[in-house]
């Protein structure tokens, strides 16, 4: 579910303001992360490091309030969840995209998230 932000009240208005006149008010960044000891737990576990580390990013994004904030129809909404929108491989060679509802729990997500990815 997502709300829309009181804009007159928000502390982040002026930054809104200054950032929205932008053509494009966006951003992104990549970094190097150490996955090593994630993929050893995930494998040792038996389970899918993709599901893993897309689960533990969720979990990450789903704690930041800043990371639930989006701009719709020129207005500030916050949801109350985050899903993952991840891309998969299909057995033609091509790739799709998926809907993986986050789930606080790793074992329901991954049943939910595990139908998505290709046999």
């Amino acid at each position: 579910m997502k709300h829309l932000i009181d804009l007159e009240n928000w502390e982040r208005k002026e930054h809104f303001e200054f950032f929205s006149k932008f053509s494009d008010p966006f951003w992104g960044l990549t970094y190097n992360v150490d996955c090593t000891i994630a993929y050893q737990r995930a494998k040792d576990e038996n389970n899918s490091f993709y599901l893993y580390y897309l689960y533990q990013s969720l979990c990450a994004v789903n704690q930041v309030d800043a990371f639930k904030l989006r701009i719709e129809d020129d207005l500030p909404v916050r949801y109350d969840r985050i899903d993952a929108s991840a891309t998969v491989d299909r057995p033609d060679g091509s790739f799709g995209f998926s809907l993986m509802v986050f789930k606080e729990d790793f074992i329901e997500f991954q049943q939910l998230a595990r139908p998505k990815l290709p046999a």
